[in-house]
């Protein structure tokens, strides 16, 4: 006999408001022996493209993004799925990214149409107030922008897009419009910004993880990993990789990074091509090496998530989850085991 372990995920999604095919928030269970499954009906919502969960208590956070809000779900059941949204606070332009802070004090959101940063305190219940905003940033490369047409100049303003909480009262923002790394305390449940690390014009820095102390960026127009290291209260930039031998192809944006859960391996997305690349530190405390590449198994690897030895991919574009088996070794896909169709996913957010 086999024995099934099983994981689930949430799934973000674009509804018809974006033109997309998604219908809500969807929850999918991963079974080694039967594969991927939904778990009862889709919940319906607009455009939650992005997602958290509280740490403790039964709720679900959406960073709505055609809505321009953000929405507080509460868990009434997980198989079949029952959500029920409880809270909402409006938020900016393109929200489209949500996070929680270690303590659940706090929610903060990033949002790509006016690079707006919000923190929202958090109830005992973890329903959301009313937001504060982060104060605006100034482009470390407002020259070079102002001179440089498209491709290399690409985006005329702040494009605030995913948020890292460093400490319970410390978070960082990536901005892909400015190129930077912006860092934020809360003083008195007051966002403070601490001051800002200026990433190569053009690099559009995108989603990262931690590597201890230090910070791994992915950036989506030059397709590289940076990591930044800690130096005098801020970061400097320590290394940049990448992610594809011979540099990004014509069409290449690079879109999620995630690590292995020994955090010896990256994956990194790379729409355009739609390839998953594999970096590996080269010693614990090491240079990233590129360890190879392998093809997503779909159109616009938005997002994925390790679990054990498999990655499962939203494929935005060929509406559906993907999941390849892993060589725990090298990293590298060993095949795809499943598929399931679902409307342009945007992110997985494991349950648990």
């Amino acid at each position: 006999m086999t024995d099934d372990h099983e994981s689930a995920f949430w799934v973000g999604g674009y509804t018809s408001d974006a033109g997309g095919h998604a219908e809500g928030i969807a929850r999918v269970v991963s079974s080694e022996v039967t594969g991927l499954r939904l778990a009862g009906p889709v919940h319906p919502w607009s455009s939650p493209s992005f997602l958290a969960r509280h740490p403790v208590l039964p709720l679900v956070y959406s960073a709505d993004e055609v809505a321009g809000t953000v929405t507080a779900h509460r868990i009434e059941s997980p198989d079949p799925v029952a959500l029920t949204a409880v809270a909402s606070q409006p938020a900016g332009p393109l929200v489209c990214h949500v996070a929680v802070s270690p303590d659940a004090a706090y929610l903060a959101a990033a949002c790509w149409g006016d690079g707006a940063v919000l923190v929202y305190p958090l109830g005992d219940d973890g329903l959301p107030g009313v937001p504060l905003a982060v104060a605006p940033v100034v482009d470390p490369h407002a020259g070079a922008r102002r001179e440089t047409p498209p491709p290399f100049g690409l985006e005329p303003g702040s494009r605030a897009h995913f948020v890292h909480w460093v400490s319970a009262t410390r978070f960082v923002v990536t901005d892909l419009g400015f190129d930077l790394l912006r860092e934020i305390e809360l003083v008195d449940g007051a966002p403070v910004v601490l001051g800002s690390t200026a990433l190569p014009f053009g690099s559009g820095p995108r989603h990262l993880v931690a590597d201890g102390p230090r910070l791994i960026v992915v950036t989506e127009y030059s397709c590289e990993a940076v990591v930044l290291e800690p130096s005098d209260g801020g970061y400097r930039i320590a290394q940049r990789l990448a992610l594809r031998e011979g540099g990004p192809r014509p069409g290449d944006t690079a879109a999620h990074l995630c690590a292995s859960a020994d955090g010896r391996l990256l994956y990194a997305g790379v729409r355009g091509s739609d390839v998953i690349a594999v970096l590996r530190r080269s010693s614990p405390d090491g240079e990233l090496v590129r360890a190879g590449e392998f093809a997503s198994g779909g159109a616009i690897p938005r997002h994925h998530v390790v679990g054990g030895a498999l990655l499962h991919i939203a494929h935005q574009g060929s509406n559906e989850v993907t999941t390849h088996a892993l060589d725990l070794v090298t990293g590298l896909s060993a095949g795809i085991t499943h598929r399931l169709a679902l409307g342009t996913p945007s992110m997985l957010l494991p349950a648990a």
